[in-house]
């Protein structure tokens, strides 16, 4: 299974994907990983 979450903040936009044989794991991947992406786009902002 493959889950793609596309999320914004306001200003950007990004995608994220989950893969594992179980739906509710591909969920909480994906979404992870978009939290993990904001939190780390915010910590680079020069």
């Amino acid at each position: 299974v493959r889950v793609m979450i596309r999320t914004t903040d306001g200003k950007s936009k990004w995608t994220t994907v989950g893969v594992s044989t179980n739906v509710i794991e591909a969920s909480l991947i994906a979404l992870v990983d978009s939290m993990e992406y904001a939190v780390s786009k915010d910590s680079w902002t020069v």
